[in-house]
């Protein structure tokens, strides 16, 4: 799997009315950061020997740690089984190893890369950022050195530094999609929308399977309240038919421009895909209340929040506001009471229980 760094959420909030509804809110990203960071693990099954009728195969670890009591003096072996070393999880090992292969040959960018993904899991930044900059001394076109420092200072908001970097990368290959979306993000956390979108389209158009580009540009113009967002949405579930936060991205924009059918659409799509998004039940409750005026239709996919998340204390006092709308003051109380219990300091469910209790 790849590290990745969470990215700043917008949200985006319908307008409140009605004994102050709550506000509808939903995370833009939940590829949860975008960014990537290209210091990656993987599963640890790879690393267990195996059984081969009565043989017994090796391990990758235990294959190179026999190539290293051979030839103790080739540095490439230590570097490979610190990158193993690295996916197992095992930092320490991974440094030692690493370390090693240096020691025998300081000249070769790549070793710098592997130590450096060590230091960054082992919570040691400044060693990552030094080895980094080794590696890209030895070798201006490290391409992963390169990408590493931009996701790096991208991680600590050094954007400055990371569009840098970004930008030393596209000057020997200009097609590198990657490098115009780490240049988005950066932008986009910056507060520069129209930089943000110029990078993610250009990431796109560089790469028309690059999901995570697709995404932002829905996201971003969905800020803007631009029609565009639609095709990108819909770009991006061409692109994974399953996307939960593209169908739900697609069903905010419809619910927040009024059209409520293709929003109901949408979130039905999420429930069939996955029956406990909370969220999805939430909204089709808040659209029925709010908009339809279908209060007892509203209780049910209130209902349906709360069993999906018993302490999704929003859900509960949207049914007290369904119950105290249609005149069952007693029901309400008690929905306002449970609300409260979750989360005593929610002004909502507070305001709510003066109101009943008049």
């Amino acid at each position: 799997m790849n590290f990745i760094i969470i990215s700043r959420i917008i949200t985006v909030s319908l307008v409140e009315e009605h004994y102050k509804l709550p506000s509808t809110k939903f995370r833009l990203t939940t590829f949860p950061l975008l960014a990537f960071l290209s210091f990656s693990l993987v599963s640890c099954d790879y690393f267990s020997g195996k059984k081969a009728g009565n043989q017994i195969t090796l391990s990758p670890i235990d294959s190179i740690s026999e190539l290293i009591k051979d030839k103790p003096e080739v540095s490439k072996h230590y570097n490979e089984r610190a990158k193993l070393y690295l996916e197992k999880k095992e930092f320490k090992k991974a440094k030692t190893d690493a370390g090693k292969a240096i020691s025998l040959d300081s000249s070769i960018s790549s070793y710098y890369v592997t130590i450096a993904d060590g230091y960054f899991f082992n919570n040691e930044p400044d060693k990552c950022e030094a080895s980094l900059k080794k590696a890209y001394s030895l070798d201006a076109q490290n391409k992963e050195a390169l990408i590493k420092l931009c996701e790096f200072y991208m991680y600590l908001n050094r954007f400055e530094e990371s569009v840098t970097f970004a930008n030393k990368i596209l000057e020997f290959d200009p097609d590198y999609s990657k490098a115009y979306l780490i240049k988005g993000m950066c932008y986009k956390d910056a507060g520069d929308t129209s930089r943000a979108i110029l990078n993610f389209r250009e990431a796109f158009d560089k790469d028309p399977e690059n999901y995570n580009a697709c995404i932002m540009l829905a996201q971003l113009h969905f800020g803007l309240k631009d029609k565009l967002a639609v095709t990108y949405y819909n770009n991006a579930l061409n692109l994974k038919p399953k996307s939960l936060e593209a169908y739900y991205g697609l069903a905010m924009f419809y619910q927040e421009t009024g059209e409520l059918n293709r929003a109901l659409e949408n979130y039905a799509t999420i429930l069939a895909i996955d029956a406990n998004y909370k969220n999805a039940h939430f909204n089709i409750g808040y659209i029925h209340f709010q908009y339809l005026k279908n209060y007892n239709e509203a209780l049910k996919h209130f209902d349906d929040a709360v069993k999906s998340d018993a302490s999704y204390y929003q859900a509960v006092y949207m049914r007290g506001l369904c119950y105290e709308t249609l005149g069952d003051i007693q029901r309400a109380k008690g929905e306002y009471t449970r609300a409260l219990q979750i989360n005593p300091g929610y002004q909502m469910a507070l305001d709510g229980m003066k109101r009943v209790l008049k």
